[in-house]
C-alpha cells in the first residue's frame, strides 16, 4: 500500500514544462452519454468522437468535440432534428466552464433561484482567474410496487456534486450522497447471496429490508503534458462501448485507482493502477482485505469511422502491498508474472468499434483468460480451462427513419470460469460483487433496448433482457460465481454454456421521464421479470415506480 501511495503522490506532483487545462470527467450513468453516443454515429465521417472506449469521459474534450458539432450544423455541414439541437445546446450548458464563449461562470446563491434556472443547470459557483468552484444539488425519491412484496419500494438520496480547478492544469471534483433504499424482492436475493447493495460498498440495514449506505467520490486530476492526463480517484471506471463491460463496469462499488491517459498521433493509451476490496465475510466492522488490479488498453484510430483496441490486466493480492513490478506501464503482465513465479490471474482481450454505415455503429469486446491451443482446437470437449468471452453489438439511430428513435442490440456469450481463480483475492470481484458482469460467468444474453425522444424534453425507453445461466449444484462449481475456487469443479471437461443447474430470465423494463427544468425529471417505470430455475417455483415480478429526481441517474437493476 505504501508503493502505492508513493507512486501516486510522485505521478500528482510531477510538474510539466507548460500548463494545460484540466477537467473533471462526466459522471457515469449520466444521459450525457447515451447523447454523445448519438452524436458520434452522426459523426461517424468525422472521427472526432471516436476515442470513447473508456469511460467517463474528459468534460474539457467532449466540450470542444461538441462545439466542433454546432459549427458543423450551424455551416449545414451536418443535419440535426430539433430534439438534436436541443440537446446539444443542454449538453453544453452542462459543461459550461469549458465553452469557448464563457469568461465568467460565477453564480451566486441567490441566482440559483431566479428565472435563469428554469432554462440552465442548476449550479452556484465562482470563477476567479484559474481558480473556480461548482456545486450543484442532488436529489432523488422514487416510491413504487414489487408484487413479491409487503412493503413499498423506495428510494431517497440527497447530496451534492461539486467541481472546479485549483489552477490551470490542476482540477478537483467531490460526489457526496446519503441514500436509503427498499429493493425489488429479486435484487434483495442478490444482496443476501453476495452481502453487497449492487454498485455500492459499505451499508447497514434500514427499516424493514432497506439499506443506508453513503456513495462519497471523489478525485484530483492533473494535465501533465498537452497529450497526458493523470487521475488519482476513488470512483469507478468503464471499459467499453456496450450496454455492458466484460472487462471492468461500473456495477461493483467505487474503488480506488491512478489513471493515466496518453494520447498521441492515432493512438490512445490508457494505465490503470487499483486498489480493490477482496472478498470478505460481513459481520463487525474490521479492516477489509485489499485486492489489486494494473490494466492497460491501447486504441488505434485505424480509420475515422475504425477504432481498434487491445487490453491486457491482472488481479493480484500481496500482504505488503502493491507489486512495484506491476507499475511498470509499457510491460506485458504475464512477462512481469512469471519472472515472479506468482500465481496471479491475468487477462487479455481487444476491443473494436465501427460507424461502418449510415446511421450504424457496431462494437464488441473479446476477454482471453487462459488460451491452449490443442483445446480451443477441440473446443467440442468443453475443457473448464477455454476461459473466454465474447460480445457482439450494434446502435442505430433514427430506426425505420424516424428522428430520435435509436435501437441497440447486443449479446454476451461468457464461458465457465473466466472471472474465477484458485485464490480468492485474484477473482475479478470487488467489493463482494463481480466488477464486469452483474452475474458472473456460465452464461448467454441478449440485449435489446429502444430510446425515443419524440418531443425534446419526453425520454421513453423500453429495454428486453433474456439469458440463460448454468449455476453451482450440490457443491460443485459449474463456473459462474467469481468467488467460487475453480479447484472445486466437478470434472475437467464436459463445460459448456448453460452446465450445471440452468436459470432462465426475461426481464422488460419500460420508462418515461418528463425533463420539467433542465437536469430534473419526473420518472415512470414499469418492470415486468419472469425467472424460471430448475427444481424451484417460478419467480415472476411485476414493478411499478414513480419520482422526481435532479442531477443524479436513475437506479436500475439490469439481471
Amino acid at each position: 500500500m505504501k508503493s502505492f501511495r508513493l507512486t501516486a503522490l510522485v505521478m500528482i506532483l510531477f510538474i510539466g514544462i507548460k500548463s494545460y487545462a484540466q477537467s473533471d470527467y462526466i459522471t457515469l450513468g449520466s444521459r450525457q452519454y447515451d447523447i454523445i453516443d448519438r452524436f458520434e454515429i452522426l459523426l461517424r465521417k468525422d472521427g472526432v468522437l471516436n476515442f470513447s472506449t473508456i469511460k467517463p469521459y474528459d468534460r474539457r474534450v467532449i466540450t470542444q468535440c461538441l462545439e466542433h458539432l454546432k459549427e458543423k450544423s450551424v455551416k449545414g455541414e451536418i443535419s440535426l432534428s430539433k430534439t438534436d439541437k436541443y440537446n446539444l445546446d443542454l449538453l453544453l450548458m452542462d459543461n459550461f466552464e469549458w465553452r469557448s464563449n464563457n469568461s465568467d461562470t460565477t453564480r451566486s446563491i441567490r441566482a440559483v433561484f431566479s428565472k435563469k434556472s428554469l432554462t440552465t443547470p442548476m449550479y452556484a459557483g465562482i470563477k476567479d482567474g484559474d481558480f473556480s468552484f461548482y456545486i450543484s444539488p442532488i436529489v432523488n425519491v422514487q416510491g413504487g410496487h414489487d408484487n413479491n412484496l409487503n412493503s413499498s419500494l423506495f428510494e431517497s438520496q440527497r447530496g451534492f456534486y461539486v467541481r472546479g480547478t485549483l489552477t490551470k492544469n490542476l482540477g478537483y471534483y467531490s460526489y457526496y450522497t446519503t441514500n436509503q433504499e427498499r429493493d425489488p424482492a429479486y435484487v434483495q436475493q442478490y444482496e443476501k447471496q453476495y452481502s453487497a447493495v449492487p454498485g455500492e460498498g459499505y451499508y447497514k440495514s434500514y427499516k424493514t429490508d432497506g439499506y443506508d449506505y453513503f456513495d462519497a467520490r471523489g478525485g484530483i486530476m492533473y494535465k501533465a503534458s498537452k497529450g497526458i492526463n493523470v487521475q488519482f480517484a476513488y470512483d469507478k471506471v468503464f471499459i467499453g462501448d456496450g450496454f455492458r463491460s466484460l472487462i471492468l463496469s461500473d456495477c461493483s462499488s467505487d474503488f480506488l485507482f491512478l489513471k493515466i491517459n496518453t494520447h498521441f498521433w492515432k493512438f490512445n493509451y490508457y494505465n490503470l493502477f487499483a486498489q480493490m476490496v477482496a472478498p470478505y465475510q460481513r459481520g463487525a466492522d474490521h479492516l477489509l482485505p485489499a485486492s489489486y488490479m494494473a490494466l492497460h488498453h491501447l486504441d488505434f484510430q485505424a480509420t475515422k469511422w475504425l477504432n481498434i483496441g487491445v487490453f491486457e490486466n491482472v488481479m493480484f493480492g500481496r500482504s505488503n502491498g502493491y507489486d512495484l513490478h506491476y507499475l511498470n506501464p509499457v510491460i506485458f503482465y504475464t512477462s512481469a508474472e512469471q519472472q515472479q513465479g506468482s500465481p496471479d490471474k491475468t487477462t487479455i482481450g481487444a476491443t473494436f468499434k465501427a460507424n461502418a454505415f449510415k446511421n450504424t455503429q457496431f462494437y464488441g469486446q473479446l476477454i482471453i483468460n487462459e488460451f491452449i491451443l490443442d483445446q480451443v482446437l477441440h473446443y467440442g470437449r468443453g475443457y473448464w480451462a477455454n476461459k473466454q468471452a465474447l460480445q457482439l453489438g450494434a446502435k442505430f439511430i433514427n430506426v425505420f427513419t424516424i428522428k430520435n428513435l435509436d435501437a441497440q442490440f447486443e449479446a454476451n456469450i461468457i464461458r465457465p470460469f473466466v472471472y474465477s481463480h484458485n485464490d480468492s483475492v485474484s477473482t475479478s470481484t470487488n467489493y463482494n460483487q463481480p466488477f464486469a458482469h452483474p452475474l458472473g460467468a456460465n452464461l448467454r444474453e441478449f440485449i435489446a433496448i429502444l430510446k425515443y425522444q419524440p418531443i425534446p424534453k419526453l425520454q421513453l425507453k423500453g429495454t428486453a433482457i433474456y439469458y440463460e445461466q448454468g449455476l453451482d449444484s450440490a457443491g460443485e462449481d459449474f463456473g459462474s460465481n467469481p468467488f467460487e475456487n475453480y479447484n472445486n469443479r466437478p470434472r475437467d471437461y464436459g463445460f459448456k454454456i448453460g452446465s450445471g443447474i440452468l436459470a432462465k430470465c426475461l426481464l422488460a423494463n419500460l420508462s418515461a421521464s418528463y425533463e420539467i427544468i433542465p437536469n430534473a425529471f419526473i420518472d415512470a417505470t414499469a418492470i415486468l421479470r419472469y425467472y424460471k430455475k430448475e427444481g424451484v417455483p417460478d419467480f415472476k415480478t411485476n414493478i411499478f415506480t414513480l419520482g422526481f429526481r435532479m442531477n443524479i441517474q436513475k437506479r436500475e437493476f439490469y439481471f
